[in-house]
């Protein structure tokens, strides 16, 4: 199974990064923006609820102070018969401007006396059971009635306004009524057009929960405002604001109310929480819908750029398996100008390093230590491998080190070293270069001469002599003194007999010198000096 490439290790990582951190990201920032939206929204509504009921204050306060100004400018002639109270109506016109649905003067006991409605004959209507009648009559203070359903033949649901008229000594002799229709366009029924947005509304409710207005006007009086608004209501006090979330025929609202202050009605707000949270759910669906585009996208850019990054690195797995399979080494060339750079550089060093100890090691495994010259492990493999081919004749000499115990005895260890080492001169002077010239012995050693017959092998044994006494002439002790013999192989898998042969050659050679110095050692005079090694 093929392996992940770097670039997709790392678009994976960032895939990986992304979509564990991102979501967590944007669920935390959208925390935090919907918590700051829901603070604005709500300030916002609650800010515009103050304002609108700050106005609805003012206007009812306006319209209750015009109706109390004029009751305190009735006398008791202006209220006896339901004449003069119908001149006293007429004296000021004022009263329709701010009561659409008429004003009224009413006997202390609820019997109608007059009103500006033209076309009604209802003077002496017994309105005692009334609400606005019993409660002004009682608190003899001006007073605003719950909604309730007009006796007018329109039998719309109206609001009646009361002041009480009293004589100079505080009788109270009459009560004034002005009434205001809801489904009219006054200050209070304009609530059930204004929007707040596109699908909030206003609507107003009196303590008992029934609706004073409301955008469906069919609902007007009825008790429908939902228990949890009204339990709100009856505990906030006048001129205070408070928001909340609620539901309405499946929909989450968000509910803010009101309660007035000249009133014990409430007035409230309701925007669907949709379009409160617009911008949020908006931000939400932006933000989730663009996770996985942005995600892959973020991956594909970053593969895209660990493509380029990793050239280089791609060039030098190029390189080094291209040195791998041809098995020659040479320096990996990498100019990308950063960290894979120096890496090469590393690598290069590091490999020039290996080769150079792996060829110190080659060399160790090959070589004598103590003269440098081939040891007898290479010979030996040399001699199959030239014994092999067909490079024939090949002469072989046997060297062999005369008198080393002796040396070592008598000098020193050193000097037998000395004399080893001297040897391996001899011989590396006087052999060709292509020549195998191997230490197989403690004081033997033997060289393949491929390509030679007898008689170049037989001219190098001169030169070997030839390079001894050179190296004697210096004068120093022990002296060294080799034998040698050669043989010389015609064909292939003679060499093991040809190197026997060159050993026996070679210890007949040390007889005849030590035979040679036996006999001249008994001619020579009896002061003569003792003999060389």
């Amino acid at each position: 199974m093929r392996r992940a490439s770097l670039k997709t290790k790392t678009a994976l990582f960032v895939l990986f990064v992304f979509f564990t951190t991102t979501p967590a990201a944007i669920y935390l920032t959208l925390e935090f923006f919907g918590k700051s939206l829901r603070d604005v929204v709500n300030t916002h509504q609650a800010t515009l609820l103050s304002r609108v009921g700050a106005e609805i204050d003012e206007k009812l306060q306006g319209s209750h102070d015009a109706l109390i100004s004029i009751a305190r400018l009735a006398t008791a002639d202006d209220v006896t018969s339901p004449g003069n109270a119908r001149r006293f109506l007429q004296r000021y016109p004022l009263l329709a401007a701010f009561f659409d649905n008429g004003a009224f003067v009413f006997t202390p006991d609820g019997i109608l006396l007059a009103e500006t409605n033209q076309g009604l004959q209802r003077t002496g209507l017994d309105f005692s059971a009334r609400e606005y009648i019993r409660q002004t009559r009682v608190s003899e203070r001006p007073y605003i009635s719950r909604p309730f359903v007009s006796s007018q033949p329109h039998h719309h649901p109206t609001v009646m306004f009361t002041a009480p008229v009293f004589t100079p000594n505080g009788t109270l002799v009459a009560i004034l009524g002005g009434s205001m229709d809801l489904l009219k366009g006054n200050f209070i029924g304009s609530l059930a057009s204004t929007r707040i947005g596109k699908e909030g509304i206003f609507y107003l409710f009196a303590d008992d929960g029934a609706l004073i207005m409301h955008p469906q006007r069919e609902s007007i009086l009825q008790q429908s405002v939902k228990p949890e608004i009204l339990h709100l209501a009856s505990s906030l006090p006048k001129g205070d604001v408070i928001s909340v979330e609620t539901v309405a025929s499946d929909t989450a609202m968000l509910s803010t109310l009101k309660k007035l202050r000249q009133t014990t009605w409430t007035l409230a707000a309701d925007l669907p929480e949709d379009e409160a949270y617009a911008p949020l759910r908006m931000a939400e669906r932006s933000a989730w819908m663009a996770v996985i585009p942005w995600g892959l996208l973020s991956a594909a850019a970053i593969w895209l750029l660990m493509r380029r990054l990793t050239l280089p690195i791609l060039a030098l797995e190029r390189q080094i398996r291209g040195a791998e399979d041809s098995g020659a080494h040479r320096n990996v060339l990498i100019r990308s100008g950063d960290e894979i750079e120096r890496v090469a550089e590393a690598f290069n060093g590091l490999v020039n390093r290996l080769i150079e100890k792996e060829d110190r090691l080659v060399h160790l495994s090959n070589h004598d230590s103590l003269t440098g010259l081939y040891n007898r492990l290479f010979f030996e493999a040399e001699m199959q491998r030239i014994d092999r081919g067909r490079h024939f004749p090949v002469s072989m000499v046997m060297v062999d080190v005369d008198n080393l115990k002796a040396a070592n005895d008598t000098f020193g260890h050193t000097a037998g070293d000395t004399l080893i080492v001297k040897a391996a001169q001899a011989l590396r002077a006087a052999f060709r270069s292509e020549d195998v010239v191997a230490r197989v012995g403690g004081d033997e050693f033997a060289v393949i001469m491929e390509g030679s017959d007898h008689e170049t092998a037989l001219e190098a044994l001169e030169r070997v002599r030839e390079t001894v006494a050179l190296l004697n002439s210096d004068g120093d002790s022990p002296e060294l003194s080799l034998s040698l013999g050669t043989a010389t192989a015609t064909a292939p898998l003679t060499l093991d007999q040809t190197w026997r042969l060159a050993d026996q050659r070679m210890y007949a050679d040390k007889a005849r010198r030590k035979a040679s110095k036996v006999i001249g050692s008994s001619s020579a005079s009896r002061d003569a000096a003792p003999p060389a090694f």
